[in-house]
């Protein structure tokens, strides 16, 4: 216990100094057409993540394979991230960076040596898709934050009394760095941002996470743990394909950005919904999966519930942002 309250000092020790550093150096997050905040905010508060991964080696002695391989594509994503936070960056350099990130993680797991090529390729877009969807989520304060926490802490709680999957140090540690982010950020008025080297870090550790778990049980349930962001993301895309939208270029059609922008919810309001929700199908995922249950269709089900509950929210919404 007192290691981990040391690391937490260490960690808002070095979040202080970043927002510091970041006022000085104009590291802000401008309002602009696209934003849900209207006040300039400091980004790259979520670069906390990665001074966690970086702390976690030193003081555990984990800085050797396969930990090595891992933190070298943090590192990757975290730097190209922050690159990208102050100048906007080609999409062909992120996605070619997250390629590099993503086959140092598989290789660290043995993908390569498991699943077949046409299955590796799906593996890559699946977590280049949801890398990139986490991204976009987020857009309003407490949003990351709080479904971040939610993610690690049922990772815990499997880690810890269900299958060994991975170092409990390490979630505790970024379940810290979490709460240390969320301090400043689960404001009406936020002191930071995630920032892509945030969110596109937080992203990456919850993909090799899963599939972690994945390759120890082969339950497919655990994808549940993602489901509010795969469920928001995916139909988000497909609307705009509907509306012959380019899906590359910035908009403003999330569920939560509609809530928080054209019908002004409080932030926090709708950054809790989520979290309740996602918190739903955290817990669900944990009953299901330590009560020996691996069939696709309990995942699918539960998805599927709350899509068609998203879609009738979502028209009601559009239908009304029209009179207003």
């Amino acid at each position: 216990m007192i290691t981990f309250i040391i690391l937490g000092i260490i960690l808002l020790v070095i979040e202080l100094i970043y927002l510091r550093v970041a006022n000085r150096y104009n590291i802000i997050d401008k309002p602009n057409n696209r934003s849900s905040h209207v006040t300039p905010t400091i980004r790259g508060g979520g670069v906390i993540i990665f001074f966690a991964f970086i702390i976690y080696g030193l003081w555990f002695k984990q800085l050797n394979p396969p930990f090595t391989y891992v933190m070298a594509a943090i590192s990757l994503v975290a730097i190209i991230s922050f690159i990208d936070d102050m100048i906007s960056l080609s999409s062909k350099v992120r996605i070619l960076v997250h390629i590099m990130a993503f086959s140092l993680v598989f290789y660290s797991l043995n993908l390569f040596d498991i699943y077949a090529f046409i299955t590796i390729i799906g593996i890559y877009i699946f977590s280049i898709g949801f890398l990139n969807i986490y991204n976009f989520m987020d857009g309003i304060n407490g949003l990351t934050f709080l479904n971040t926490l939610a993610t690690y802490g049922v990772l815990l709680v499997l880690n810890t009394f269900y299958i060994s999957f991975t170092q409990n140090e390490l979630l505790i540690t970024l379940s810290i760095a979490t709460l240390v982010f969320g301090f400043f950020n689960f404001r009406n008025k936020p002191k930071c941002f995630a920032g892509d080297i945030g969110s596109i870090t937080i992203g990456l550790s919850i993909i090799y996470f899963v599939l972690s778990f994945f390759l120890k049980t082969n339950n497919p349930l655990i994808f549940l743990i993602l489901a509010m962001y795969i469920i928001d993301g995916g139909l988000t895309i497909i609307e705009r394909l509907i509306r012959k939208e380019n899906i590359f270029k910035p908009h403003k059609r999330h569920l939560y950005q509609v809530l928080a922008n054209d019908h002004k919810l409080n932030h926090l309001v709708v950054s809790s919904s989520y979290f309740i929700m996602q918190l739903i199908f955290n817990v669900l995922a944990y009953l299901l999966i330590t009560s020996g249950h691996k069939s696709l269709v309990l995942f699918m089900l539960p998805v599927a519930i709350v899509s068609i509950i998203y879609i009738i929210i979502k028209q009601k919404l559009n239908k009304k942002g029209k009179h207003l």
